[in-house]
């Protein structure tokens, strides 16, 4: 009997864990370049995308944020990345985001806790020292920076998701893109995917604590319930 009460307590664990990351996932909303066709400006509600000025007038943009596809080809056309258009007399797309061209930038209409975001690898070329570095970087509405974090891609990794978690909304502003400093580091990267929640969002080990609570919980008064028939 015992045995069964374990089991039915993991099970009714397992169940509220699954249940509270889901609510955790319907909190976030995501900016998805698939939801827009090639070519195409991206422009959510809620959050200004631009493609501002790197560290060098090299390439510059012209300020639009566009859904495009890898440009190598090394993933399928049906995943789409953010990108930019670079100004005449150039005159093209670009899709790689290097620090000496252009860096991404989402500003919120209101501070956000949540942000997460997608980067991809834009050679594979692999190994295990990073090959592939980014950063992502988060302000206040005070333009102060909160947040600095480097992205690496190493160990033949295709993509990670970055996630800056707050336990209030502070995050007004993030900038990210590839790494570019004065030529002895110049790294590109693909950036799919921006998230962000106005509430704060729990990690997933808090989420496994409060289900493993309440299942105590439900059972000791369930306990209770019995002994008092």
């Amino acid at each position: 009997m015992r045995a069964y009460r374990v089991l039915g307590l993991l099970a009714f664990v397992g169940a509220l864990s699954l249940w509270g990351s889901q609510i955790a996932d319907a909190a976030i909303v995501w900016v998805n370049p698939d939801d827009y066709p090639i070519g195409s400006q991206i422009t959510p509600p809620f959050v200004t995308l631009t493609a501002v000025l790197g560290n060098t007038s090299q390439n510059p943009p012209d300020g639009r944020v566009l859904a495009l596809v890898d440009d190598k080809g090394h993933y399928p056309s049906t995943i789409h990345f953010f990108g930019w258009h670079v100004q005449p007399p150039v005159n093209i797309d670009q899709v790689a985001w290097r620090g000496k061209w252009a860096n991404l930038q989402a500003v919120f209409d209101s501070p956000v806790s949540y942000v997460a975001m997608d980067f991809y690898r834009n050679d594979f070329s692999g190994g295990p020292s990073p090959d592939e570095i980014g950063f992502i970087l988060a302000f206040d509405a005070s333009n102060n920076l909160i947040w600095n974090e480097w992205v690496y891609l190493q160990n033949f990794e295709d993509w990670k998701t970055v996630e800056i978690s707050l336990s209030s909304p502070q995050i007004k502003k993030i900038v990210a893109g590839g790494v570019y400093v004065s030529k002895s580091i110049d790294q590109d990267i693909l950036i799919r995917r921006l998230g962000y929640s106005i509430e704060p969002i729990p990690e997933p080990s808090v989420l496994v604590l409060l289900a493993g609570g309440a299942g105590a919980l439900a059972i000791l008064r369930g306990r209770k319930r019995i002994r008092a028939t």
